[in-house]
């Protein structure tokens, strides 16, 4: 991919216009003479950034080898980051299934993700190579919200274990605010631990899988014992995020989180 589209990707991804990347890398760089157009004729290939790219870097939030490279493999990039550290988690997918799952999420393919619901274990597994680099996770942000349902569900089991926390509340409250992900992330979690209060308990500290957290507090919610009660308070002081936060909280009052 040569700079001008992975510029344009890159901008795309950050969800912005380039208009604002201009006013974005003025503040960046101090000065004032970034403009439109000249964002939109290094995205047209009509000239080369090269003074700007560190600064591009730094307002795109990418590693700099990314725009230096001038005919980047955006998706050899990604996984070979990552996968230097991965190795020894990967168990139940091969490295080539990773590999190409990743691949395709940072080259902006949604289909390895849109047909089928994966897996917690391969969830943890892509969760720990996407998260190597901005983009990709940012990807799989806006996929929260758009696209055919598993690919939403599937956006938000990776989301939800990555390590940033504003990104784990965005998928909480996607399980809060969409009930096809809600009904599947609950089944998926049901479905590997059970529906045994003692099992749904144990889920409440997950610290792997904020969604997991999110999904065992609302299935323990009609449970009427004195230990779920204490676990749910207990839960409520150590959670970290706003979301599952407001959630176990609204249990714990008798009100359904959802409506």
């Amino acid at each position: 991919m040569s700079i001008g589209p992975l510029l344009k990707e890159l901008r795309e991804v950050a969800g912005l216009s380039q208009s604002e990347l201009a006013r974005l890398l003025c503040d960046v760089s101090g000065r004032s003479t970034v403009t439109r157009e000249m964002v939109s004729r290094w995205e047209n290939g009509k000239r080369t950034p090269t003074f700007w790219l560190p600064h591009l870097a730094a307002a795109l939030d990418v590693p700099l080898s990314v725009l230096e490279i001038g005919e980047v493999k955006r998706r050899t990039f990604v996984v070979s980051t990552a996968l230097s550290a991965v190795s020894p988690l990967m168990s139940d997918i091969t490295k080539d299934t990773a590999v190409e799952i990743v691949s395709s999420i940072a080259g902006g393919d949604p289909s390895p993700l849109a047909n089928v619901q994966t897996s917690h274990e391969t969830d943890l597994l892509i969760s720990h190579l996407a998260s190597q680099d901005v983009t990709t996770v940012r990807r799989l942000a806006h996929w929260l919200d758009e696209g055919p349902a598993v690919l939403r569900v599937n956006a938000c089991g990776i989301v939800a274990k990555t390590a940033k926390l504003d990104l784990i509340d965005s998928a909480a409250h996607a399980l809060r605010r969409d009930a096809e992900i809600r009904d599947l992330y609950l089944r998926a979690v049901e479905n590997r631990v059970g529906t045994d209060p003692r099992a749904l308990l144990k889920e409440l500290y997950n610290t792997r899988d904020a969604g997991a957290r999110w999904c065992s507090a609302m299935l323990l919610r009609n449970t009427d014992s004195p230990v779920v009660t204490s676990a749910l308070r207990a839960a409520l002081r150590s959670e970290p995020i706003p979301e599952n936060i407001r959630t176990i909280g609204m249990i714990l009052n008798g009100v359904d989180p959802c409506i």
